[in-house]
C-alpha cells in the first residue's frame, strides 16, 4: 500500500471515528439536557395548573394538550387533558417518576398543594424524538462534511508527498551508470536529509568509481613499460644462459627493473588506499616531528650511500590527522629529494608553528626543477625530463593529493639551497575533524 493511500485511509478513519464520538457524546449530552428541559417545563406547567382557580362543576371538562395532565381535589378528578386516563396516572405522591399507561411510557410529576394534587405526564417517546432531531441537525453538516474533508486531505496529502514522488521518479529512472545527484524541488525539511545523504552516498559511489578506473588506467599505464622491460630482460638472460655467457650487469639489470615495478605498484596502491573515507576513519593526534624523524631513519640508508647530509629542525608538534597517508607524503618528499638531487648533496626539512597551521618545509642543493615544469610536476605520470633518474611520475601527485585530504596546500619554489624547495602548509585542524571531535 502505498503512504498516500496509507495516510488518506487513516486521516479519513479518524475523522469519521471522531465525529460519531462527538455525535455519541452529544446525544448523551443533548438528551441529558433536554430531559432537564422538559423537566422543567412540566414543573412550571404543574405549578401553573395547581395555582389556577378551579371551580367544582358536574360538567365534565376535557381540555387538548401536549402533555396529559390531571387535577385532583379532595380525590376528586377536577379536570384533565384528553390523553389522560380517569383513575390516577401514578401513586406517586410527589416528584418525578416514569409510568406506563394506555400503552405508552410517560414522564410523570406530581405537585400536591393542601387537598389539590396536579400530575402532568409527557410521553417519553416525544423526549427521544425531540432529541433525535437536535443530534440530527447537528450531525447532518459534519456527516455532509466528511466527504469534502476527504476530498480536501486527499490534495493535502498528494500535493504534500510530491517532493517525495519527485524523488522516487528520479530514483527509478536511474540507471546502473548514472549517479548523479538527485534534486528535489520545493524540498520539505524532512527530505533535505535524505537528499544530502542519497547525494552524498552517489557522490561517494562515482568517486569510488572513478579511483577503479584509474587504478586501472594506471596499472596498464604504468606497469606496461616495466613488464616489457623485463621481459626482455629475461629473453637477454635466457640467450646468456645458452651461450653460458651471464654477466653480472645482467643480474644488476633484473634487480634494477624489478625494483622499478615495485615502487611502481607500492605508488599506485599508496594513491588509490589514501581515500577521502579511509582518511576520515583514521584521523588521530599525531607527532609530526616523531613522524620526518621516523622516515628519515627509514631513508638513512640510501642517504648515506650517496654522501648526503640531512637536518631536521623542529619542535614538539601536535597534528590532527592521518598517520599512513602523512607518512606516505613525507617518504615520497624525501625520496624525491634524495633521488633527485644527486650524490654529496645537502637535505634540510623544518617545521614551523603559525597561528593555525604548521608549515614543512622540505628543500635540497640538487638541480631542482626549472619552472615550466613546476605546475606540471603534480599532474599524474609527469616526469620531469631534465634528471637523469626515472620514476613513475606518481610521487608528487600522490603528495598533493594527500595535502588536499588534510585541507592544506604545496607550493613548489627554488631553494636558497640551490635546488627544489616544497612548503606545505597543514591546518592544525580541519573543519570536518573538528565536528568529529
Amino acid at each position: 500500500m502505498s503512504i498516500q493511500r496509507y495516510l488518506l485511509i487513516v486521516i479519513i478513519s479518524v475523522v469519521t471515528l471522531a465525529s460519531f464520538g462527538a455525535a455519541l457524546q452529544g446525544y448523551k449530552a443533548s438528551k441529558e439536557k433536554l430531559n432537564q428541559i422538559f423537566d422543567e417545563e412540566m414543573r412550571s406547567f404543574a405549578i401553573a395548573l395547581i395555582n389556577s382557580p378551579i371551580k367544582k362543576s358536574s360538567t365534565k371538562v376535557i381540555l387538548h394538550s401536549i402533555f396529559a395532565y390531571q387535577i385532583w381535589v379532595d380525590n376528586e378528578l377536577k379536570l384533565k387533558s384528553d390523553n389522560a386516563p380517569e383513575k390516577y396516572i401514578t401513586k406517586k405522591h410527589q416528584g418525578f417518576s416514569d409510568n406506563s399507561f394506555l400503552g405508552t411510557r410517560w414522564r410523570v410529576f406530581v405537585l400536591v398543594d393542601d387537598e389539590a394534587k396536579v400530575i402532568v405526564a409527557q410521553p417519553l417517546g416525544q423526549r427521544f424524538e425531540s432529541v433525535e432531531e437536535v443530534l440530527l441537525e447537528a450531525i447532518l453538516p459534519i456527516v455532509y462534511a466528511i466527504p469534502l474533508i476527504g476530498l480536501l486531505v486527499f490534495f493535502a496529502i498528494n500535493r504534500s508527498l510530491k517532493p517525495l514522488h519527485v524523488l522516487s521518479t528520479q530514483l527509478q529512472r536511474k540507471s546502473a551508470n548514472d549517479l548523479s545527484p538527485v534534486k528535489v524541488r520545493d524540498n520539505s525539511a524532512e527530505l533535505m536529509p535524505i537528499q544530502n545523504v542519497l547525494n552524498s552516498l552517489l557522490e561517494r559511489l562515482s568517486n569510488a568509481f572513478d579511483r577503479e578506473k584509474r587504478l586501472s588506467g594506471d596499472a596498464a599505464h604504468e606497469l606496461r613499460t616495466p613488464i616489457s622491460v623485463l621481459k626482455i630482460t629475461a629473453h637477454n638472460i635466457k640467450i646468456a644462459f645458452e651461450d653460458d655467457n651471464i654477466q653480472r650487469h645482467h643480474i644488476d639489470e633484473l634487480n634494477n627493473n624489478t625494483i622499478r615495478m615495485a615502487h611502481v605498484i607500492e605508488q599506485i596502491i599508496a594513491l588509490n588506499r589514501t581515500t577521502p573515507e579511509n582518511f576520515e576513519e583514521s584521523k588521530a593526534r599525531l607527532e609530526l616531528r616523531e613522524i620526518l624523524q621516523n622516515i628519515i631513519t627509514d631513508n638513512y640508508e640510501k642517504m648515506e650511500f650517496l654522501h648526503q647530509t640531512v637536518s631536521l629542525e623542529a619542535e614538539s608538534t601536535s597534528l590532527l590527522g592521518d598517520k599512513f597517508s602523512l607518512e606516505i607524503l613525507f617518504d615520497n618528499l624525501l625520496k624525491n629529494a634524495i633521488k633527485y638531487s644527486g650524490r654529496g648533496t645537502e637535505i634540510h626539512i623544518s617545521i614551523e608553528e603559525q597561528v593555525n597551521n604548521f608549515q614543512i618545509v622540505v628543500e635540497d642543493s640538487g638541480v631542482g626543477i626549472t619552472k615550466e615544469h613546476l605546475d606540471k610536476v603534480f599532474l599524474r605520470f609527469y616526469r620531469v625530463k631534465q634528471h637523469s633518474e626515472t620514476g613513475s611520475g606518481l610521487g608528487l601527485s600522490i603528495v598533493k593529493h594527500i595535502v588536499d585530504l588534510h585541507e592544506g596546500n604545496i607550493q613548489l619554489m627554488t631553494s636558497n639551497l640551490g635546488g627544489l624547495k616544497v612548503v606545505i602548509t597543514l591546518p592544525k585542524s580541519t573543519k570536518s575533524a573538528s565536528i568529529n571531535e
